[in-house]
């Protein structure tokens, strides 16, 4: 058992590495949750040494109990984590299950002017299902951050627009600055919490943005996933896993 964990740490720390060199290269040090990679690296190192160090010293107590008490730590880490990116996933590949009467499109990133790769495949997706279903009112919704010159809703609305989308069908909702405000203040933008309601996000934040609806009310809403696979993407799957355990124990899910 000792032999696996220590090889399990090993290609772990190995892996971390390489995966965050390659997302500094090609995604840029300022990638969001980037230096979890070097600290899961160094703890996954650091562990694998304690449990050499231990196995080494078997014949003596404190450590004789330190190998048994770290695997079944290391190893019911990695199955819950095995079992939340399942749900997580599951979340990401299920198709909405019926049609909406309005959409809310979740911002994201915008560089200058333009929007990210995050932000564009949700505008694609967006502007798909809006061509399918001509009755559909959209809301975009994001504020302006750092780094950004219009808000994230203006950028949302500019690329329906370029995707042939009447004006017409689209509101802005412009004050959000996460997941939460997001819906909260696109809820008030509704007839009603009971509207069929779609929500366009990204593939890895269906999960949680769906959990998030829920308990800001909405009681008729499905999310519809943008799916479009980067080199960055398993990075935001595992960031994902972490979100959802932070919005739950700040109450947001």
């Amino acid at each position: 058992m000792t032999k696996s964990t220590i090889y399990l740490l090993n290609i772990t720390s190995l892996v971390s590495i390489l995966y965050f060199a390659m997302i500094t290269f090609f995604s840029g040090i300022k990638t969001s949750f980037l230096w979890f990679w070097p600290f899961l690296a160094a703890c996954c190192a650091g562990t694998s040494f304690l449990l050499r160090f231990a196995k080494g010293h078997a014949s003596s107590m404190p450590w004789r109990i330190l190998p048994p008490i770290i695997n079944g730590c290391v190893w019911a880490a990695f199955l819950v984590l095995f079992l939340t990116e399942c749900f997580i996933l599951h979340c990401a590949s299920a198709a909405p299950q019926k049609d909406a009467q309005y959409m809310i499109i979740l911002g994201a990133q915008v560089r200058g002017d333009t929007p990210s790769l995050t932000l564009k495949a949700r505008i694609d997706a967006a502007a798909k299902y809006l061509h399918a279903h001509p009755d559909v009112t959209v809301i975009c919704s994001g504020g302006q951050g750092s780094g950004e010159n219009l808000s994230e809703a203006a950028a949302i609305r500019a690329g329906l627009l370029d995707a042939g989308i009447k004006k017409e069908r689209i509101i802005l909702e412009e004050a959000s600055t996460n997941t939460v405000e997001n819906l909260r203040f696109c809820k008030e933008l509704l007839p009603d919490a009971n509207v069929p309601a779609i929500i366009v996000t990204s593939d890895f934040h269906c999960c949680r943005a769906g959990l998030i609806a829920k308990k800001q009310g909405y009681t008729n809403s499905f999310t519809l996933p943008a799916g479009q696979f980067l080199l960055t993407t398993p990075h935001y799957f595992l960031r994902e896993f972490f979100a959802l355990f932070k919005d739950f124990i700040v109450g947001n899910l």
